[in-house]
């Protein structure tokens, strides 16, 4: 019998929620349960509150609050790439550390860090992650106020980086990730299984655009990081940009981005994940030693059709990077 655990992803952003109970058993994860919703009348600021609707949230939907995995907001995360020589882990936490120190403009002592990174013969291709000490303890409050144990704490950058990973079994040469939602959009360029680039657009407002307007604000601001990305430097092209968000069903706004920018332009969600494993994972047979990951809705979820209740799954659109929180756990 394979054993089953249950994962909770969760994002807050200022007043929207975005959360995903998913589980896990053996290679494949079922989507269990998942939220989407902003709250208006809710003050950002004010921990306590966040905390209050949070718990509120969770206890309202019967959202598992064990093994719980968290986004922090992209303002309060500092990113940086370079290159170290190959060396045992130990040695490269403190060769890390000694480059992150040359890097952010604050003492390395107010700061918490992570890191990925990727060999390539001997040498260490290092992205790291920074965000100051406060910031970290203020959101892990929220945490502690609603009684929520936090597994782990990530930036949307690695979120996108996992999905991708994910999908590609381990292995991408060069492309751009592009997450949009309703006032803000992520750009990610992984080349040889790393974050190259990354980008955050803030202040647009989606909402009240249609597809062409759309596709031209997103699209300029595409060509714009492609410019900066190769200004300079002698790197082989982009094969591709892969849409994730609040557009990743909508092909026609694809063909709009594949025109202007003139890549090959392709889309993911959550629910074209879905689409493509129509049975439950109960009905399917069993395979050899290792079978690839599968995503698939649980019992609990079975009723819904993809097709035929898609208003019931359209909220999940954009909550690809929440996805990418417990991809591989």
């Amino acid at each position: 019998m394979l054993f089953t655990k249950i994962l909770t992803a969760i994002e807050i952003d200022y007043n929207h929620f975005k959360i995903l109970e998913v589980k896990k058993r053996g290679h494949n994860y079922l989507l269990n349960n998942f939220i989407n919703t902003k709250l208006p009348d809710l003050n950002h600021r004010d921990i306590t509150s966040i905390a209050i609707n949070l718990n509120k949230l969770m206890n309202d939907y019967e959202i598992s609050k064990k093994n719980v995995f968290a986004n922090i907001n992209d303002n309060v995360v500092y990113s940086y790439n370079f290159y170290l020589p190959d060396m045992p882990r130990n040695d490269l936490n403190k060769a890390v550390e000694y480059e992150i120190k040359k890097l952010i403009p604050f003492p390395i002592s107010s700061c918490i860090f992570d890191y990925i990174f990727v060999k390539n013969d001997s040498t260490l291709n290092i992205t790291a992650f920074v965000s100051k000490t406060d910031d970290i303890n203020n959101f892990k409050e929220i945490f502690v106020k609603a009684n929520i144990k936090l597994k782990s704490i990530e930036c949307k950058t690695v979120s996108l980086y996992n999905n991708i990973m994910f999908l590609s079994n381990n292995k991408v040469d060069h492309l751009l990730l592009c997450d949009i939602g309703e006032t803000m959009a992520k750009i990610v360029i992984i080349k040889d299984n790393m974050v190259n680039f990354e980008r955050t657009i803030e202040g647009i407002n989606l909402k009240d655009l249609n597809d062409n307007e759309s596709s031209f604000l997103i699209g300029d601001e595409l060509k714009k990081s492609v410019d900066f990305y190769f200004a300079g430097k002698s790197i082989p092209p982009i094969d591709g940009i892969i849409i994730t968000g609040i557009y990743s069903e909508n092909k026609g706004f694809n063909d709009k981005i594949m025109n202007i920018i003139n890549l090959k332009t392709h889309s993911i969600s959550i629910i074209s994940l879905l689409r493509k494993r129509k049975k439950s994972l109960d009905q399917q047979t069993a395979n050899s030693a290792k079978p690839a990951s599968s995503f698939y809705l649980s019992k609990r979820l079975l009723k819904y059709d993809i097709r035929e209740n898609y208003d019931f799954f359209k909220p999940l659109e954009e909550m690809w990077a929440t996805f990418g929180l417990i991809i591989n756990r």
